[in-house]
């Protein structure tokens, strides 16, 4: 049966990147995007510079759904240094803030953190365009408010 199911999965792989293949094609065919003025832009544009603006003196105020969320993001991404006690501290933290309620639509808060994003001082920051190093400090304040709190 195990011998099966990777036959399947490996004829599964190989038709998606056939089926895939005339789409990669046709990208090379693409031309450059259209600014603003009508004019084409450069094809060889620029790439998003990852930032070194220490971001977790802003942990201590947002919305702790927002830090839910942001540990949620940490975890997802590894960016704290144990995984296991990190994902204990999330659920534990989510159940005692009610950050992902029941039934609702979904907490606004919690979303922003889980996309990486937090609002303070009236801007939002991203940490998911920070360098690793700002990240994992980020996630680390964001971990340790969130045990503070249980």
């Amino acid at each position: 049966m195990k011998l099966i199911s990777v036959r399947a999965l490996s004829a599964l792989a190989v038709t998606t990147m056939l089926a895939g293949a005339p789409l990669f094609a046709h990208a090379a065919d693409t031309p450059a995007p259209v600014s603003k003025g009508g004019e084409q832009a450069e094809s060889g544009g620029k790439t998003a510079q990852l930032t070194d603006t220490d971001l977790s003196g802003y942990v201590g105020s947002i919305d702790p759904a927002e830090v839910g969320g942001l540990l949620n993001y940490c975890t997802q991404g590894n960016y704290v240094p144990d995984y296991d006690d990190a994902f204990k501290v999330l659920q534990s933290y989510n159940q005692k803030t009610n950050a992902v309620p029941d039934g609702q639509e979904g907490n606004m808060f919690y979303a922003r953190g889980t996309a990486g994003q937090l609002q303070a001082n009236g801007k939002t920051y991203s940490i998911a365009t920070s360098s690793i190093p700002v990240r994992q400090k980020t996630c680390k304040a964001v971990l340790d408010r969130a045990k503070a709190a249980l």
